[in-house]
């Protein structure tokens, strides 16, 4: 395998390419210590040694600090790992790996950020959130078939602080406070209930 191409990448680190496919990235003195060389010929078999052995080890290193710090979704965690450099093959082998020993699961994922905020955020920001995340929706129609789970309170408490000192009763006080619910995903009857019975 001929490396044709080494660039210096973000840090100490030096990518390495063969036939303009990015390889993997290594440190200075891992380039001298396997001989990596641009233009020269690397067996196929140190390039596999290095990807099994240092680039795949590193990757799960990284991968379990990460998760020391906060959750990530299946999706999040790839996307972070092919920005820090990593391969996609040896991404997947990562994600894979993470998976089998439950250090990622987006179902535990969707059940933890619904109870974190589920106080502040409806439903339908939610469910919007999550998708940006990556995650399947089938997850998350299953949290909501199989919890029970209302607008009701963290509207009600949103509701209360948004309206506080103003006039309900006057009209354009009223589409004012319609349209801001509304676009947070809360449902026209209960905005509408709300407003009606709080202005009585």
């Amino acid at each position: 395998m001929i490396i044709n191409r080494i660039s210096k990448s973000n840090g100490k680190l030096y990518k390495v390419y063969s036939d303009e496919r990015y390889l993997f990235s290594l440190y200075y003195n891992e380039l001298k210590k396997y001989n990596i060389i641009e233009g020269e010929d690397v067996p196929d078999e140190l390039v596999d040694n290095i990807i099994n052995n240092v680039i795949f080890k590193r990757g799960k290193e990284r991968a379990l600090y990460l998760l020391e710090h906060r959750p990530y979704t299946i999706f999040s965690m790839k996307q972070k790992m092919l920005t820090c450099g990593y391969p996609g093959e040896v991404v997947d082998r990562i994600i894979d790996f993470l998976i089998e020993y439950n250090y990622l699961d987006d179902s535990e994922y969707v059940t933890m950020f619904v109870n974190s905020y589920c106080r502040n955020k409806s439903r339908r920001q939610i469910e919007l959130a999550l998708i940006t995340k990556g995650i399947d929706r089938q997850f998350i129609t299953d949290y909501f078939e199989n919890n029970e789970y209302s607008d009701i309170d963290c509207f009600l408490s949103q509701y209360n602080k948004y309206t506080r000192d103003k006039d309900i009763s006057d009209p354009v006080v009223r589409r004012k406070v319609f349209r801001y619910f509304y676009s947070k995903g809360f449902s026209t009857d209960l905005i509408n209930d709300t407003m009606r019975n709080y202005a009585q």
